[in-house]
Order: C-alpha cells, then structure tokens, then sequence
C-alpha cells in the first residue's frame, strides 16, 4: 500500500508543480522531490485509491526532434510527392502530407519497429507496413506483424505473418493490387519457420510462404520486373546473432528467380561469387527491366549486374566504400528513368552513372548511415533518404539536401536527470550525441532548449549533484 501511495503522491506533486513537470521512475527523481514525496506520501496515507485518482493523467512528449534518429523504410506518392510515409527503427510511422515539412504519427497504436513501407501507386490510400527492424545490428528492435491501410494512413489493421520478428521488404503487384509479396527475414536469435518470401492474391486475407529454404534463413529482398509483374526476383539470407558472435552468410543465401508469380523457383549463379554467400542487395531498373543491380556478400564481397534478367552477371565494382558492412547497408537504388544511373547507399551515397563501374559521392551535408531511398519516378532530381540522422530531401539529385528536422524519432541509449528546477533530462542517442533538455519551457519545449553537449555515438551523460555547471 505505501508503495502504491509513493506512486499516487508523485504523479500529484508533478501535476501540482504544473504542467511542465515531467514524470520519472522514483529512482531517477532528484532527491529533493523524493524527499517531498515520501512527506506526502505519509500524510496522504489515509487516501483511497481507485481509477478516478488518476483521471486523464498521460504522457506527454518532450521532444527532441532537432537531431532526428534512425529511418529504416520510407515511400512516397509518385503522383503526389509531397505525401510521404516515413517509417522509424524504433519510432513507428509518421506521414507527411507537405513534402517533409511537418509530420504527424500514424501508428502510435501499434509496434514501434519497423522495417518496411510500400504505398500501393496505383491506389495511393493504400499503404502496407512491415514491423521488425531489417538492419539487423546489435542493438535492434523487433517487430510483430504486417499491417494494411486503405484510407491514406489514418487506421490499419494487422493482415498476419505474426511470428516473422522482421520483414525487410513489401511489393505490390503493379497489375493486380490484391497480390503483394513480404519478405520476411524470421527471427534473429534463433530458428524459426515463418521466414522466407510471402505471398497474398487477396489482398492480406491468406498467406502463402512461396519461397523457404530453412528455419535459419530468411528473405532480405525482393524485387518485381516492372513490365511483367509476375517475374520475380528474391534474395535468401541466412544469418543469426548470438551475444558472442554474429554470422552473415550460409549455405541457405542465394538469389532466386520465378517467371510464374512465385510458383516455381530457379537459383540463379551464372557469374556471381561461389561458395557460401551473405546478404544481397537487388534492384531492376525501371527504365530497361532486363538490367539488374547486385551488391552481393561473399568472402570477396563485390557489386553486380546483369543485362539479361538475371540469367548472367558481371562483376563491375568491388571498392571497399560500395561493398562495405553488406549486411547492414542493404540497399541498392535505381534511377527511374537512366539504366546506367544507380545509387549505393552506405555509409555515405555514392552514384554510379557508368552502370556500376565507377562511383562517385553526391554533393552537400547529410548524416551518415543510409537505410532507405525514394526516387521520384516522374522527376529522379527529387529524392528522399532515411538515415540515422533522419529524413532528407534533395531536388537536384542530391548536389543539395534540406533536413526534416521535425522527426522525434531519437533513439535514446540512456536517461538521467539533474536537480535542477524544473529538472533537466540528459541523454545519449544512437549516432546522434549526448543532449540535454528541460523538462518545462515557457510556452512548451522546443527544438531549441535542447543542447547538444558531444557528438558520435550514445554515451551515458550525468550532472553532477551539488555543482550545476558540471
């Protein structure tokens, strides 16, 4: 009971001291609160607690949106652009209706670990979500189930798939929107069935695993020849994380091709690496469907391509700055409109305009860590990406990027609190600092009451209690 009455006078002290108290575990509230607290919490001892105590009392969100977090999938309307799906590692989905200027969140209802957003061009108002980090790092989210929308984002429900942990790419048939294919990577930890590439010809209602290896293997991506849907492209990938170890590659990965919706399967190796491969990175241009790209993780990891539909590749690029960190950095890009235009991104974007046999960096500042990449199909000079810093938006084919600095997407490795009043929360993000930030401001926080007190990654940030400058 004193235990419940501690909670119960802690949440009244926050709403006495007003609005812009924020609420913490009672470990991390400063000692001067405490001490009020256990005061209160003797002289209230006679209260009798039920549900109408706490009354409307929520959460309320302090922020910061200043240094974004990381972006794992992202899609745009190709008829309208400035509508814009942006989905988070850990921080759910978010849409723009104004190109990236504001974004409101979607899906706070539901997972926060997302791995996929495919917006359905041909009916806009659908969208389908992947839950489930793909970027599979040591420090990474999971995620339950696929979802469906049909009403341009404003409510889903789950469409099945539940025990696939992470899905890492969703396509629809361009003919025929009721057929969409997942590809789902399974569980990261251990062995599981549901992994490998999904099907619906029924728009969610039933699933059909169309293509599966093993339980250790799942499918990184997936891709559709724009011209004839039913010709498909998949990479199988085994891996599996450990504490002591992580291993990328296996006899189980391979890349596939099925001329029959998925029906039947053909392993394709003509040209490619032998012996046991890792993750694959695949895109078909739009431009001339029988050129394909491929960074592809072998023991001498390498990018590809192939200019008879997968039949045969050629080796074209193996510089450590387009073939590095493959099983994170799994995404390849193709210009809609230019087949010998291709973009790698990574650690940085690099672009090849010679079909993969020389890269170069794009121009202007943008954090580094790139996950996602959306190509205007009407105007390739317009071009969203996702990275650990957040969103970007560049109209001139990256020679120039504008940051949607309004995403509170960070990703928080640790808190703690000082004995300021009102207190200052303090923390390390992933790749994105230590900050500081109050946790009242007049007229509500703002981007600009959060300091940045370091870069690099996450640290574990503490002040001192007696000295307020240190």
């Amino acid at each position: 009971m004193h235990v419940v009455m501690l909670f119960l006078v802690a949440l009244l002290i926050a709403l006495l001291n007003g609005p812009g108290i924020g609420i913490l575990p009672l470990d991390c509230v400063p000692a001067a609160a405490a001490a009020e607290v256990e005061a209160a919490a003797e002289a209230a001892a006679g209260i009798e607690i039920d549900s109408s105590v706490f009354g409307a009392l929520r959460a309320r969100a302090i922020g910061p949106a200043v240094m974004g977090g990381r972006i794992a999938a992202l899609d745009a309307v190709a008829s309208d652009p400035r509508i814009l799906f942006v989905g988070a590692a850990s921080g759910g989905v978010w849409r723009s209706k104004n190109g990236g200027v504001t974004f409101s969140p979607v899906f706070d209802d539901y997972c926060q670990a997302i791995g996929a957003v495919c917006i359905d061009q041909a009916h806009p108002d659908t969208v389908w979500v992947g839950t489930g980090e793909p970027w599979v790092r040591n420090s990474v989210s999971v995620g339950d189930v696929a979802f469906k929308n049909t009403d341009g984002g404003d409510n889903w429900r789950k469409v099945g798939l539940e025990d696939t942990e992470r899905i890492g790419k969703i396509v629809v048939d361009s003919d025929n929107p009721d057929v969409v294919y997942v590809a789902a990577l399974g569980h990261l930890w251990n062995a599981n069935e549901e992994r490998g590439l999904f099907k619906t010809s029924d728009g969610g209602e039933t699933w059909e695993k169309v293509l599966y290896v093993d339980e250790n293997t799942g499918c990184s991506d997936v891709v559709l020849d724009p011209q004839q849907p039913n010709i498909v492209y998949a990479a199988m990938w085994e891996f599996r994380r450990s504490p002591d170890f992580f291993n990328s590659g296996g006899p189980g990965s391979g890349l596939y091709k099925s001329v029959d919706g998925g029906a039947n399967w053909r392993r394709l190796s003509g040209g490619l690496p032998e012996g046991e491969l890792g993750r694959i990175a695949l895109d078909i241009s739009p431009a001339r469907p029988s050129r394909l790209y491929a960074l592809v993780e072998a023991e001498d990891s390498g990018f590809y391509r192939s200019d008879d539909m997968g039949e045969s590749w050629e080796r074209v690029n193996d510089t450590l700055g387009i073939k590095g960190r493959p099983f994170y950095f799994g995404l390849v890009v193709c210009d809609p409109q230019d087949y010998q235009r291709v973009y790698k991104p990574g650690f940085t974007i690099s672009v090849s305009r010679n079909g993969g046999e020389t890269f170069d960096g794009v121009g202007g500042w943008v954090h580094v860590d790139y996950h996602a990449m959306w190509i205007n199909p009407n105007d390739p000079k317009h071009i969203y990406v996702g990275n650990d810093g957040g969103v970007y938006v560049s109209h001139n084919r990256g020679n120039g990027w504008w940051y949607c600095n309004t995403l509170p997407v960070s990703q928080f490795y640790r808190i703690s609190v000082d004995e300021q009043r009102p207190y200052n929360i303090y923390g390390g993000l992933q790749d994105n600092g230590s900050w500081r930030g109050p946790s009242s401001s007049p007229g509500g926080i703002e981007n600009s009451d959060w300091e940045n007190l370091g870069g690099g990654d996450g640290f574990c940030t503490l002040a001192d209690p007696r000295d307020p400058d240190i």
